[in-house]
């Protein structure tokens, strides 16, 4: 299998410092059409992210005279991006330990493999990744953003509280293209050509505008529901985004108060200056922030909650883990206590198993998304659905 045209420059790279091992996984990277790069060295570890940006990055956890949670902790810092997969000749258990320690350092960690590595395996996973990860061309998104391809779906947003009869309250929006093979993306697939390409900004206020002509819609049959839009941190840095977003609202005649902005814990970094005078503007006019969290610096966050946040969103990383990492679910119930403290919702996205929707009704999260509720919802089945729902 070879996806070279597809993948275009996406990148493979190998942190290890056996040279029989690297070259087996960068043959099989090869082979599905990813660019292969070694790093044998820990001391170049920091350089070799910085030049190639890994998409998919393989750590061997004995890593000379390091061990391979240190350069977790190193990514971590650095903010890496890469999918991380981890190895070594060691126990299953220390692997889904280091796996875990990722996790938590909020790395997108992929899984590990025990040596000897079944390399039939690996090529499997990495198949998968390559086509996830084939990239648009600039004209290829620029074409994707106008009507046919580009479409939104729409997740239910429910409360978690047992005691209210009507559990639906809202929808968080999701962006995919279907492209004209037939195949489907979603924004995170496409995300670094959209980055490249500089499309971000412009692509969220579109976003926006293509939900609300939607949403508007729904109101006018007495669907009173919230709707939740993500805003990449790109658009932070345009010191108009304020009046772009109560424009687009103001457009299609949507109550402010309905509409909810959600942002990374992480764009707030160095920013919040700007980012402070941005979303008090918004909150003045009524629109809810929402933030972003992984919760992996309890500190910077209780800083950041002095900001006007309305909600905090617990990662889907973290509420993955519920009912299996009794850590991640310690620091869970944290934030949903400090939140509380501070009079501010919480939502936990990404609920799959009845397990973890008990553990956030124990600990007092006020809504939630995922699959555990239903599939997410084009455009053309939303009314029908809350309808049905609302009865």
């Amino acid at each position: 299998m070879n996806l070279s045209s597809d993948l275009q420059h996406a990148l493979f790279l190998v942190l290890g410092d056996e040279e029989d091992v690297s070259s087996q996984l960068c043959a099989v990277a090869s082979k599905i059409g990813f660019e292969v790069s070694t790093c044998n060295d820990y001391n170049s570890v920091e350089s070799a992210i910085d030049q190639h940006k890994p998409d998919i990055l393989f750590l061997d956890l004995h890593f000379g005279r390091r061990d391979g949670v240190e350069v977790l902790a190193l990514l971590s810092r650095k903010r890496c991006k890469s999918r991380v997969y981890i190895f070594g000749a060691i126990d299953e258990t220390i692997l889904d330990s280091a796996y875990r320690v990722g996790l938590q350092l909020g790395l997108d960690m992929g899984g590990f493999w025990k040596k000897p590595l079944d390399i039939t395996s690996i090529e499997e996973r990495l198949a998968s990744e390559a086509d996830k990860r084939s990239r648009f061309t600039s004209d290829n998104l620029q074409a994707a953003l106008g009507p046919g391809e580009f479409v939104i779906q729409y997740h239910p947003i429910i409360v978690v509280a047992t005691d209210r009869d009507t559990p639906v309250i809202g929808v968080e929006v999701r962006p995919h293209w279907e492209t004209k093979r037939g195949s489907i993306g979603w924004l995170s697939q496409n995300l670094p050509s959209m980055l490249e390409n500089k499309l971000m900004p412009e692509f969220n206020y579109l976003l926006m505008d293509k939900a609300l002509e939607s949403y508007c819609e729904w109101l006018k049959t007495d669907l009173n529901l919230g709707i939740t839009i993500c805003m990449h941190e790109s658009n932070l840095a345009d010191s108009s985004w304020p009046d772009r977003v109560i424009d687009i609202a103001d457009k299609w005649n949507v109550p402010h108060h309905l509409i909810t902005i959600a942002i990374e814990q992480h764009a707030m970094k160095d920013r919040s200056g700007l980012a402070l005078s941005a979303l008090t503007r918004l909150r003045i006019n009524g629109i809810n922030i929402a933030l972003d969290t992984m919760g992996s610096d309890i500190e910077e966050l209780d800083e950041l909650l002095q900001i006007p946040f309305s909600e905090l969103r617990l990662k889907r990383v973290l509420v993955n883990q519920l009912g299996k990492n009794m850590e991640i679910e310690f620091n869970v119930s944290t934030l949903i206590s400090l939140a509380e403290k501070r009079n501010i919702k919480t939502c936990a996205v990404g609920v799959k198993t009845a397990e973890a929707f008990t553990y956030l009704q124990g600990c007092g999260c006020t809504t939630a998304t995922g699959s555990l509720f239903g599939k997410s919802l084009p455009v053309t089945h939303v009314e029908e659905f809350f309808q049905s729902e609302l009865l």
